[in-house]
């Protein structure tokens, strides 16, 4: 499906409360970003933890780059059917160049 948010529009929602986030990042990655809405599942553990992944909202993907969030939304949609993914544009580095 290829939907995408732009880091104002998620720094926004986030904020707000408005989303839900998958963060696909290794533990020790930052910006660290926490909360209620965040679900973090490293990459290479998503086969396992498939159910673990809300199907029914919204669901903001993120990583570093934004290059393992969008093979992690090719996969959960081809693979297993997932329609309510977002890819954070540019990943969470484009806070670091924001803040820069």
């Amino acid at each position: 499906m290829n939907r995408e948010i732009t880091l104002n529009q998620f720094i926004e929602e986030y904020e707000q409360g408005t989303i839900r986030i998958l963060d696909v990042r290794e533990s020790w990655e930052t910006p660290f970003i926490e909360g209620d809405k965040v679900i973090k599942i490293p990459m290479n553990q998503l086969p396992n933890a498939i159910d673990r992944i809300p199907r029914e909202e919204d669901l903001v993907v993120i990583c570093q780059h934004a290059v393992r969030s969008k093979r992690v939304i090719e996969y959960l949609e081809s693979q297993h059917g997932f329609e309510n993914l977002i890819n954070l544009q540019g990943g969470v580095s484009t806070y670091f160049r924001k803040t820069a």
